[in-house]
């Protein structure tokens, strides 16, 4: 997995830095979106995979897939990705995109895992706390884990705030064990 966002990132690097010069950013997000949409489907992934398809007729499947929102700049991209054999990249490419999206738009999406269901008020404090540590505006979403058994787990990007007791009783167990 690191692996492939490895790979994806100078895509999604490119893609960003010529959609933002366009004031295209949110077309190509819909686009990307679509295209990573596409790519999970295993009927479609399996079809696309075939190796009599030449890299034009891959992109072809494409643009039925995107039909109004099909650009000559998104069509290029798809083109570049079938060249080189990165297609199977673009559920990766569009999560960076995103990220870097809300980068540029000075908000961090945020995922907030608890043992058990916040109140409002709980996810608010939570949320503006986390506006100061990020100095960014937070889209914050709850999810409830109750293996966690007490505390959170927040995930911003690739920062994991773990405050969870699973969290605490492993440490524990790894130093008992040492």
């Amino acid at each position: 997995m690191a692996e492939l966002l490895t790979l994806a990132r100078p895509y999604a690097k490119a893609a960003f830095a010529y959609a933002t010069e366009q004031n295209a950013a949110d077309t190509w997000s819909t686009a990307l979106q679509l295209l990573s949409a596409a790519v999970q489907d295993e009927a479609f992934s399996a079809y696309l995979s075939r190796p009599e398809l030449t890299p034009s007729e891959q992109v072809e499947l494409f643009a039925k897939i995107l039909g109004e929102n099909q650009t000559q700049a998104v069509s290029n991209f798809l083109t570049m990705l079938a060249e080189n054999s990165r297609l199977t990249l673009l559920p990766e490419i569009a999560v960076e995109f995103e990220q870097l999206k809300s980068q540029n738009n000075n908000t961090v999406d945020v995922v907030i895992e608890s043992a058990f269901p916040l109140t409002s008020v709980q996810e608010q404090l939570l949320a503006h706390a986390l506006e100061k540590r990020f100095n960014a505006a937070v889209n914050v979403s709850v999810e409830v884990n109750a293996a966690l058994i007490a505390g959170v787990v927040i995930r911003a990007g690739d920062q994991v705030i773990d405050d969870s007791a699973l969290n605490k009783l492993e440490k524990m167990r790894t130093r008992l064990l040492a």
